[in-house]
């Protein structure tokens, strides 16, 4: 857990260092050392094991990337809002008691800050492939109707962090490849399960697929 903590805390000061190197240099005038730009778009994530579904919900973040020839190093910072809802009452899970919500299932809206540093190959003149390891931080999960505190005290269902490996790809939509749609697949390798669930597998890990549009600005 420490080494992936590492890996979110220097990826993440690197993002803001390689976009401050790259604002300076337009700001002089002088070809930037690294390019810049921005991207929107849809996360739609599944919880392998669990007795939840998720909703799809909106990405958004910036990147920094560097080509070489055909190969390219990007780093980004992605937010993911996305809602998780328990496919049966929330009391499905424990041991029933007088008193005791037995009909109401849980929702809880998460908001994830997602830093994937990942490899590019340019496989012809519109179309780039992409891949590497991502980290997840889950910055917060709220429950929305309060059906999952009442039973278990406290909201916290997942863990904080998620480790994952991305792998996709890229077609570029206009001559000057500034506009960009992408798709790519993230499988979570490591155990998000926090909760105090029985009869349930024990470990659940996350899996998504992410549509986008990204724009070069620099």
């Amino acid at each position: 857990m420490l080494d992936m903590k590492k890996y979110f805390f220097a990826a993440f000061v690197s993002l803001l260092l390689l976009q401050g190197v790259a604002n300076g240099q337009v700001m002089g005038f002088r070809e930037p050392i690294v390019n810049m730009g921005v991207k929107v778009g849809g996360s739609f994530m599944h919880l392998s094991s669990a007795p939840i579904r998720t909703s799809p919900g909106p990405l958004a973040g910036i990147y920094v990337w560097k080509n070489i020839g055909r190969f390219g190093v990007r780093l980004e910072a992605l937010g993911t809002m996305v809602t998780h809802t328990t496919k049966y009452p929330a009391s499905a899970y424990v041991i029933p008691t007088p008193g005791i919500d037995t009909e109401t299932k849980a929702s809880l809206q998460a908001i994830y800050l997602n830093v994937p540093l990942l490899l590019e190959y340019q496989l012809n003149e519109n179309l780039q492939l992409l891949g590497g390891p991502q980290f997840g931080y889950l910055l917060s999960l709220t429950d929305k109707n309060d059906a999952y505190t009442k039973v278990y005290g406290n909201s916290e269902m997942l863990t904080k962090t998620d480790f994952a490996v991305v792998a996709g790809a890229e077609y570029a939509l206009t001559r000057r490849k500034k506009l960009k749609a992408g798709a790519r697949a993230v499988i979570g390798v490591t155990d998000v399960n926090n909760s105090t669930y029985y009869l349930v597998p024990r470990t659940w890990s996350s899996v998504a697929l992410q549509l986008s549009l990204s724009y070069n600005i620099m």
